[in-house]
This record gives structure tokens, sequence and C-alpha cells, in this order.
């Protein structure tokens, strides 16, 4: 039976994955409730849902919310076989379906905010299938800037000073989902 259980962001096994990722994340800033995936109690992974991106290219016309903190960014997403196999067929694919129904109620419980779409981005060349295959649809693409802190005072409120890449440019690809569940409707 497939199972995603609330863990902490300092959750061992999720540190190690983050390291592996080929996005090498170094942790998530502002809202974001953290599941290991589980099946039948062995192990696959992490599932990581976060706050929204300020601006995304697609997202605000294809989801059509002004409100941010209902929309939910899949920030961090990392599964893989366990004995060389995945337990079931379009494993991934469940995992993410299972993950928007986990994660609406619990978005709920834990901020007040009801879910109204899901966005995520992919790093090509990968091309964001187990999404297409849950539904998601691809709204844009990113134009690649990415962005470091430094120490120093920053102009946001938050410490360190923003620096930008404006060179080495990593596209990504937007994908959203249109979120029709209502909290009563959730598992």
């Amino acid at each position: 039976m497939l199972k995603l259980v609330i863990t902490k962001r300092t959750d061992v096994r999720l540190l190690e994955r983050m390291t592996n990722h080929y996005s090498k994340p170094k942790g998530f800033v502002g809202r974001n409730i953290c599941y290991a995936v589980t099946f039948n109690n062995d192990y696959y992974g992490h599932i990581v849902g976060g706050s929204a991106s300020l601006h995304l290219p697609g997202r605000d016309e294809f989801i059509n919310q002004e409100n941010l903190n209902q929309v939910v960014n899949n920030v961090f997403y990392s599964v893989s076989k366990v004995n060389n196999q995945y337990p079931t067929r379009n494993f991934t694919t469940l995992v993410i379906k299972k993950f928007m129904g986990c994660i609406t109620k619990d978005w709920f419980l834990k901020y007040g905010d009801n879910v109204v779409g899901f966005e995520t981005l992919v790093e090509p060349p990968r091309t964001g299938d187990l999404y297409k295959k849950a539904g998601w649809v691809l709204v844009g693409t990113t134009k690649g800037f990415t962005c470091k802190r430094q120490a120093g005072t920053g102009t946001d409120g938050w410490s360190g000073k923003r620096v930008w890449d404006t060179v080495n440019l990593r596209p990504k690809l937007v994908f959203c989902f249109k979120n029709k569940r209502k909290i009563n409707e959730v598992e």
C-alpha cells in the first residue's frame, strides 16, 4: 500500500536525497510539508510541497488565482527503485496523485488555505512525463535565471544580498494542475 508520511525537513533520508538529486537543493524557503514515500513499509524516497514561486510563465493564466498561498509548488521529488524495481506500474505518477490529495488536506490543516492549484519546474533534458500522466499541463518555460544569497543586507527583508546569474541559464519547464478537490472530498 502506497503511503505518504509527513516528516521534518531535517529527516536524514531527505537530506541524503537532496545531496544526490540533480538540482542539489540546499533547503526549502517558506511554507513546506515533506513526505516520505513508502509502499508496504519500504522507503522509496521523498516528495515536498512548498510555497509557490512569485513569478512563473503561464501559471497565473492557467490557474487564474491571485492568492499564491493557495498554490503549492512540488519543490522536490525523488523516488528510486527498491531491489531494482518499483512496486507497481506507473508508480511515480501514482505518488504525484497521492501527493496532491494528501497535501490538499494537510496544507489546509497546517496553513488554513485551500489548495486551488499546483506548480512544478522540470529541468531538461527531463520531460515531465510523469506529471503529464497525472494530468498536469505544460504552461511555459522559465528564462533560467538562478539566484543565490551572499552575506550582507538584503533589500527584501531577508538577510543576504540576492545575486542573480543571468549568464549560465538553466531554463525549466513549468507544469501546472488545477485542483478541483474540496477539503471535504479529500481522503
